[in-house]
């Protein structure tokens, strides 16, 4: 069974119950202990094994397996030294986990109570990502990825018949049908044996390509102390990730967009030393620490063939190492017996100058590498009173910077290996650069930074013992910008934001106790700027061949009041001849990419807003609620909601609520038997609406075919001429995720003469994705203008938007446990496990052959498994 992705959401309050009950069981089985073992260092072993069944990735995500079969169990808990009673303060520990398996955990501990102590840590964890991917790729795991010497696909291969696709359309229709005159054509003898010939190369090249990450660390640390109130500390780190990840990959340089997701290695180090240092004093706490750390990635780039043309080789960058560094101070201090305060400051360094990749494409590049470098620095005081009786009080200063100091330049390149075609309008000020294409890039790199400051005043009153009544206020501020940028580069370069929250912690009655928490908050952008794209294309404000002269897309933009999206209007032909508006925006269409000299066009719709610089009030609920019904039974409830609005963003995120009820039961029948079971239901709800922009147009006729059927509009003419404002052109998506999770758990004690402890556990969740949608977009009808076709009067259609079919995940997790203890200081250890995962999602079927035809298909199948796993493990305890 293969699988690729989590298909289920589970809170972690639900796990914790779930283990704490599996813990609670085994506690209480323990015999009651001696003054020995209270005295004296314990230690523990486990060893055994345990087998799994089915293999599956996703079941065994971050079990440290990679296989179905046997695999140990082996885990300790080593102490030594001397006795707690004694004057002795030596003592050490060595513990291991999941030994034999790629989760192991090994650590070392000695310390001399008040002198030192001194810690080694060796771990490692493998995550399975996937086992369903596949590739037709030779070499995953280098940085060269090759196809196979008979690749012979190009573009677009199909196969009418059974015979499965490689991409495109359905098997009920071939690969060179077209309709012609209004007649489905199928391909010739010739053009059929292309086509399986091409097939019959390429399918069987395709294997499967394990994904995972495997992450490898190592650790030491010394704790020296000085007398009883200082602490020096001194640590490093040094951790490994390899493995393989998909990374997609895109070229025009076979004409149109091709696509695939390659099957990257990864080779990366962290690398990480502290030096602290603390001081505790009866009135003045001070601590100061120094970070260092080095990322490298020792996989800068990776070369492939395009499968579209395999004769062509196309290098692609990851990840740039990088360095870093941060000195943090904190401290605390008494100021008088009822006022104290605490702070903090911090600076930090980050940078990388990894050389750029040798592009032919690159035409300039002003610099040979980034030069980034990002500098942090923060800094806050808080201040705390109790002069009043039951009642604290508070106030807070925060401010954190970060401030991206990278040098801005000007690139010049072509997007993904296309070629250049057409000529540039600005291709007058490159005269080094002859034949310059109109779908060049002149692009500037935008190094954002932030800057935030917070104000917090919060009060506690204690109502009565047990019963408190918290509520505050907080502001802050936050201003966006880039250094040396031309023009504004983000749309809310300054932003406020102000919360109220008040929480009610009670007994209202002797066995209950609750707590209620409210916030509001509203986040205000000082004015949105549509026109932040511009900082990233200079020759904005450079007039390009044929404008009127002097006139820049720029200066127009300003003195008309516009943006890059132009007048919210419709078709106007009357628009003067060579004035700028007609130029840089003819028929009221948006601004050409051309006149600014980038070929992506990353202007951006009026009403569009950005979810994290937009307009927006939020409210939030917490509460909760325990009940001791009984001396042997507790009930615990919560309901947590939080709604998000977004009153200003005609476009984008317009709103988003999440809501969460939880319910937990404890059930002790007696010391030797206990119950739980708990449920949870979370529900989450975003809409976002957006628009299919599409020209204005003098257009009147698809073959000479004027109806519509459907939309807005009843006729080509008519619709054209409104294309930018028709309403029909609107969309919206509703998108709600719905997850319920139970379960119960259940551990019996002290079974055949107080031998024998049981433990079970029982975990069901069904997970629903659904994402409806309203809206549409024209279709044209292949039989415009076709006389003797029944509807070649129609020149389109408009087809409306439908529901996404559902995302579903039905999960189920069994766990027994039993132990029985052969002495008072050994034990055996049976346990079972088995975990069902039931899934269906549109998503894969996009990942299959003959679905994209520009995008090389993964065969990477939606998660379903069934695992069943079973240990056996002998533990014993000593001193």
């Amino acid at each position: 069974m293969k699988t690729q992705r989590p298909a289920l959401r589970l809170r972690a309050s639900i796990l914790a119950v779930h283990g704490a009950l599996g813990w609670l069981a085994a506690a209480q089985a323990q015999a009651e202990p001696t003054v020995a073992e209270l005295t004296r260092p314990t230690s523990t072993l486990e060893v055994g094994a345990g087998s799994i069944g089915s293999y599956s990735a996703k079941a065994n995500e971050y079990t440290g397996l990679r296989q179905s079969g046997a695999y140990p169990i082996v885990n300790f808990d080593l102490r030594g030294g001397a006795p707690y009673d004694s004057p002795d303060a030596a003592r050490w520990q060595l513990t291991g986990s999941d030994l034999g398996t790629q989760r192991e955990s090994l650590a070392a501990d000695y310390s001399l109570q008040g002198s030192f102590r001194v810690r080694l840590g060796y771990d490692e964890l493998l995550r399975n990502q996937s086992d369903s991917y596949q590739s037709p790729y030779l070499g995953a795991g280098s940085r060269n990825l090759q196809l196979p010497s008979n690749w012979m696909t190009v573009v677009v291969p199909r196969l009418s018949g059974t015979t499965p696709n490689a991409r495109g359309l359905s098997p009920a229709v071939t690969g060179s049908s077209a309709i012609v005159g209004g007649v489905l054509t199928a391909p010739t003898a010739a053009q059929a044996a292309t086509a399986k010939a091409l097939q019959a190369a390429d399918l069987p090249a395709f294997a499967q390509v394990d994904l995972f990450t495997k992450r490898t660390g190592y650790t030491l640390g010394w704790d020296q102390f000085i007398g009883s109130r200082w602490k020096l500390s001194f640590s490093v780190a040094d951790e490994h990730k390899q493995g393989l990840k998909p990374l997609g990959a895109h070229s025009h340089a076979t004409g149109g967009d091709v696509s695939s997701i390659l099957p990257i290695p990864i080779d990366q180090h962290d690398r990480k030393a502290t030096i602290g240092a603390s001081f505790t004093g009866e009135k003045l706490q001070l601590q100061a620490v120094f970070d260092v750390s080095a990322f490298t990635n020792n996989v800068p780039s990776v070369s492939s063939n395009l499968w579209s043309g395999p004769g062509i080789t196309a290098t692609m960058s990851t990840a740039p190492s990088n360095l870093f560094e941060k000195l943090s101070l904190s401290g605390s201090y008494q100021i008088a017996p009822k006022t104290s305060v605490v702070g903090n400051a911090s600076y930090a360094r980050t940078w990388q100058n990894d050389s750029f990749l040798s592009d032919p494409t690159l035409l300039i590049a002003p610099a040979t590498s980034a030069q980034a470098r990002v500098v942090n620095q923060s800094f806050g005081l808080k201040a705390f009173n109790r002069s009043v009786k039951s009642l604290t009080l508070s106030a807070g200063y925060q401010y954190d910077q970060r401030e991206n100091r990278t040098p801005i330049n000007t690139y010049v390149f072509y997007d993904n290996n296309e070629a250049p075609a057409g000529t540039s309008p600005f291709q007058y000020k490159f005269p080094g650069l002859p034949g310059l294409g109109n779908n060049i890039n002149i692009g500037a790199n935008t190094p954002y930074s932030r800057r935030v400051q917070q104000v917090h005043l919060d009060a506690d009153w204690q109502l009565r013992p047990g019963d408190h009544l918290k509520a505050g206020w907080n502001t802050s501020r936050t201003d966006r910008y880039c250094i040396d940028s031309w023009v504004d580069c983000v749309n809310a370069s300054h932003a406020t934001e102000n919360t109220l929250h008040a929480d009610w912690f009670g007994n209202p009655m002797t066995d209950l106790s609750a707590r209620v928490g409210l916030a509001a908050s509203r986040r205000t952008v000082d004015k949105y700027n549509e026109n932040a794209f511009l900082a990233r294309v200079p020759m904005a404000s450079q007039t390009p061949t044929g404008a009127p002269a002097g006139s820049t897309a720029y200066d127009t933009m300003i003195s008309l009041g516009l943006n890059g999206y132009g007048p919210p209007l419709g078709l106007t032909p009357a628009a003067a001849a060579g004035s700028a508006l007609g130029f840089y925006f003819p028929l009221n269409n948006a601004l050409n990419n051309i006149d600014y000299g980038y070929r992506n066009r990353i202007s951006e719709l009026l009403g569009m807003r950005r979810f994290d610089q937009a307009d927006r009030d939020r409210g939030r609920l917490r509460s909760a609620l325990t009940w001791q019904a009984t001396d042997k039974l507790e009930l615990q409830g919560g309901f947590d909601f939080t709604q998000d609005r977004y009153g200003d963003s005609v476009y984008g995120l317009q709103r988003a609520s999440e809501g969460a009820l939880n319910l937990d039961a404890v059930y002790a029948a007696g010391e030797d038997f206990n119950v739980g079971a708990f449920a949870s239901l979370e529900e989450r709800r975003t809409r976002i609406a957006g628009n299919s922009y599409t020209a204005n147009s003098a257009a009147a006729n698809v073959n000479g075919a004027t109806a519509i059927v459907g939309g807005c509009f009843p006729t080509i003419a008519s619709r054209n001429a409104s294309n930018k404002i028709d309403p029909c052109e609107n969309w919206a998506s509703n998108t709600r995720d719905h997850t319920l999770t139970f379960g119960v758990t259940a551990a019996k004690n002290r079974l055949l003469a107080g031998k024998l402890d049981l433990w079970g556990s029982l975990t069901y969740s069904d997970a629903r994705t659904d994402i409806d949608a309203s809206g549409g977009s024209y279709v044209n009808n292949p039989y415009a203008g076709i006389a003797a076709a029944a509807n070649g009067t129609v020149a389109a259609y408009f087809v409306p938007a439908t529901a996404l079919p559902t995302i579903t995940s039905r999960w189920l997790d069994l766990r027994l446990s039993g132990t029985y203890r052969i002495g008072r200081d050994s034990a055996v250890r049976l346990s079972y496990g088995y975990q069902r995962l039931i899934s269906a999602d549109w998503g894969y079927d996009g990942m299959q052959d003959g679905v994209l035809t520009q995008v090389l298909p993964t065969r990477e199948q939606a998660p379903n498994y069934h695992v069943n796993s079973v240990g056996l493990a002998f533990i014993t305890s000593f001193r």
